[in-house]
């Protein structure tokens, strides 16, 4: 027998409940768009008796290539990721032709974030192929630098708690005591390594005369291509606050080379590493000095430490990976901080 909550959320589920949703909370998108014929894919679905993980893509005629998504979390606050992509919306991208997701409406009694995105594959997907990258790397550069010139006025308030290594969800005193508890064997390596980097991100903010508004998660999975006209754009704006932008930078070398892990060699992997960073600098006009360097792999080892905690923490641990990372990040702390 299914629970209140189960029925609630299957709700979303149907295109006349998410018709009349559109209607009632986002009326002038209602009225631009014919949603009569309204299709559902689901691409996660996963529903618990208390609990759920949802994440849905709602078609029609009228958006064609741009459809609907929907996620919901019961766990993760989705009002941050519409509040960003509202924000985002309406002080950046000006100027370009790069797509960037619109924000649709914030269910509250759902915690469910409807937006308007692109229909194609993501990063991953590419590099997993024999396919050439070179085009999709300088545009991914392009997008993220775009969204660091963002101006911040008003976005201090923004993911508060993710700006910072020491509180960046789910928080250290959830994830060290599950996995002093699990993994003893792990602990103390990613305890060791946590306290370094928070250590030295509290010293390296102190010293930043600008911060920027960053993704917080920018990684091959979260870039998109447009199978229409091959434009990427991004996805997941849950982590979006105000960051040293080698944060993203970090993030999306560390993430491009441990999943080209088995997909492509060595050299290649480096090749487009390299032409990401150099692109990224070139767009800024930042020019790549010691200390830069430094900071980008301070966060290439924070990413790995995150990726590490993940996999210790997750509903199906996967020991074997974390010890992976958490070699590669220890190595590049000895090394740079």
């Amino acid at each position: 027998m299914e629970t209140e909550h189960q029925k609630k959320v299957k709700k979303l589920f149907d295109s006349k409940f998410v018709i009349a949703l559109i209607k009632k909370y986002a009326p002038d998108f209602a009225l631009k768009n014919n949603l009569s014929n309204l299709t559902i894919t689901p691409i996660k679905k996963n529903i618990g008796l208390k609990s759920h993980h949802v994440v849905i893509r709602y078609d029609s005629d009228s958006i064609k290539d741009k459809p609907i998504f929907c996620s919901s979390n019961s766990k993760e606050n989705r009002e941050n990721a519409y509040k960003a992509l509202e924000f985002v919306n309406k002080n950046g991208f000006k100027n370009t032709d790069i797509f960037l997701p619109k924000p649709i409406l914030f269910e509250k009694e759902l915690n469910a974030f409807f937006y308007q995105g692109i229909d194609g594959e993501n990063l991953l997907y590419y590099i997993s192929k024999n396919t050439d990258l070179t085009n999709y790397i300088e545009q991914t550069a392009n997008w993220i630098a775009v969204l660091h010139s963002t101006p911040t006025k008003g976005a201090e308030k923004l993911n508060q708690e993710n700006s910072r290594i020491k509180t960046v969800v789910p928080g250290p005193e959830k994830f060290l005591k599950k996995i002093e508890k699990n993994f003893p064997s792990h602990f103390k390596s990613v305890k060791q390594n946590f306290d370094a980097l928070v250590k030295w991100e509290e010293q390296n903010l102190k010293n930043l005369e600008n911060i920027c508004l960053i993704h917080g998660d920018f990684h091959p999975e979260n870039v998109i291509i447009n199978k229409t006209d091959g434009k990427i754009s991004a996805i997941d704006f849950t982590d979006i606050c105000l960051a040293d932008y080698t944060r993203d930078i970090g993030n999306f070398l560390q993430q491009f080379k441990f999943m080209s892990l088995g997909r492509r060699e060595k050299e290649e992997t480096e090749k487009y590493q390299t032409l990401f960073l150099e692109k990224y600098l070139k767009i800024r006009s930042i020019k790549k000095t010691k200390e830069i360097e430094k900071r980008i792999n301070a966060y290439i080892a924070w990413t790995a430490l995150r990726s590490a905690i993940y996999f210790l923490v997750k509903s199906h641990p996967e020991p074997e990976n974390a010890t992976q990372v958490l070699k590669e990040c220890k190595t590049i702390i000895e090394q740079n901080i």
